[in-house]
């Protein structure tokens, strides 16, 4: 099995939950070129059905020969951050969009027996309330480099299944509403918020804080791609994965972070760098149906983890 961005955080995570399920004589790839280590942050020592490969979704005939025929392939592989979208949004575009194509390419070739793409809940545009696959998938303006990540995304994820249809590749594609957890080290309001509380330093709210989220800790999501992977009716559609109900202000947000880390450090206001999505919950309805998925770790037992994770 072959996870690309295997040291990313959901990459990470992944890896470390397939490594300890993997029947003796497997092994899982962690394929990665080392721009976050979240794997490092863990602090666990790798499985010894772990193996790690350095190399770039830009060129794949570099490690092709290493991952030899893996069996499933999960694509997590992406620049992700939004102020990486402001800053490299050129590099967003050519990881994300023709870092897919050359991966796609060469697993038309590989024949695996499913691949699972991340997509992201950024697909849905400005305005994601309750929203459902069959949603429109509208992509913000040129103006904002914001919208670089979810043109990126989406191009991916119309490829994917392109690519299924003219080559018979088996696929499932995954939009994750805004995951957060232990080992987070890129960006993340969860993850700045928890991190700052933990060291006792005031937490900074883009905005007037009032936009929501719907919050969804990680093995929860791990377990949601465990679950489409095993369920072959799920192969050839796309699914949200996502906690309704742990949806809140970012606000409050931080004000319930506080509490939980009884720490009265002040939360500062500074502006958005471009356009903010007001609003961003998913209906989740195909995912429980086709499988019976649904979130196990409440928005309260979830913060708490993360926030000892920081505190560690």
């Amino acid at each position: 099995m072959l996870v690309t961005g295997g040291r990313g955080f959901l990459g990470s995570h992944l890896c470390l939950r397939l490594a300890a399920m993997a029947p003796q004589g497997c092994e899982v790839l962690s394929l990665d070129n080392g721009t976050r280590d979240c794997f490092a942050a863990l602090g666990q020592e790798a499985p010894s059905a772990l193996r790690f490969i350095e190399g770039d979704l830009l060129h794949p005939e570099q490690w092709l020969a290493e991952v030899g025929r893996p069996s499933v392939v999960v694509h997590c592989a992406a620049l992700a951050g939004v102020s990486t979208y402001y800053k490299r949004p050129t590099a967003v575009l050519h990881v994300n969009g023709i870092g897919s194509a050359r991966l796609l390419e060469a697993l038309v070739s590989l024949g695996p027996e499913l691949v699972v793409n991340l997509s992201t809940s950024e697909v849905y545009g400005p305005h994601a309330e309750g929203v459902r696959e069959s949603d429109l998938t509208p992509v913000g303006p040129v103006s904002d480099p914001r919208w670089s990540y979810a043109a990126s995304k989406i191009f991916a994820e119309h490829l994917l299944f392109a690519t299924a249809r003219e080559h018979g590749l088996p696929v499932v594609s995954l939009r994750p509403f805004n995951v957060y957890g232990p080992g987070q080290v890129g960006e993340g309001a969860v993850r700045n918020f928890c991190a700052r509380a933990a060291s006792g330093e005031a937490l900074t709210v883009t905005g007037d804080g009032s936009p929501t989220r719907a919050w969804l800790f990680v093995d929860d999501f791990t377990r949601a791609v465990l679950a489409v992977a095993a369920e072959a009716s799920c192969w050839g559609r796309t699914y949200n994965v996502g906690d309704p109900k742990a949806r809140v202000s970012t606000l409050e947000l931080a004000t319930r972070i506080n509490e939980l880390a009884k720490s009265d450090v002040p939360v500062e206001f500074e502006p958005h760098q471009g356009q903010d999505v007001l609003h961003r919950w998913p209906c989740v309805d195909a995912l429980t149906e086709a499988t019976g998925w649904r979130p196990q770790v409440g928005l309260n037992e979830g913060l708490q983890r993360t926030l000892e994770f920081w505190r560690a």
